[in-house]
């Protein structure tokens, strides 16, 4: 029974792209953005680290990022994004262009007490020039 259990769990998971699809095309309006990529479900193991990179990306001031727009991706929701970006687990950051090209990216990770290093994400913003005023 428990093996039935666990085999339509994943079944319906590997399956959940082809109900899905694919969904609206990211809205970069050409600007830069900053693509969060996280989840909302995943063991009891992982989903303190979903909450601590959501809090983390809550209470990151708009001014240190240069207002550049944060885009929260959730990755069961957008099988094509996760695709299209090559993105294995969550949390995640890519810095993209106006284009929606990939310049940059961190792995968020359990260890670090913010999950993200946000002021390297800053520095690579600033060193690409977005931001100034």
């Amino acid at each position: 029974m428990l093996v039935a259990a666990v085999a339509l769990v994943a079944g319906v998971k590997e399956l959940r792209p082809i109900f899905l699809g694919s969904g609206p095309p990211l809205a970069l309006n050409d600007q830069p953005g900053i693509l969060f990529f996280n989840n909302d479900e995943g063991c009891e193991c992982i989903v303190p680290l979903y909450q601590k990179a959501d809090a983390a990306i809550a209470t990151w001031p708009a001014e240190r990022r240069g207002e550049i727009a944060v885009h929260r991706i959730v990755l069961d929701d957008r099988p094509d994004l996760q695709r299209q970006y090559d993105v294995e687990r969550a949390p995640m950051l890519l810095i993209v262009d106006g284009d929606g090209q990939e310049l940059w990216r961190e792995w968020g990770v359990a260890s670090n007490p913010e999950v993200f290093d946000l002021g390297e994400v800053e520095a690579r913003i600033a060193a690409l020039g977005w931001g100034d005023s």
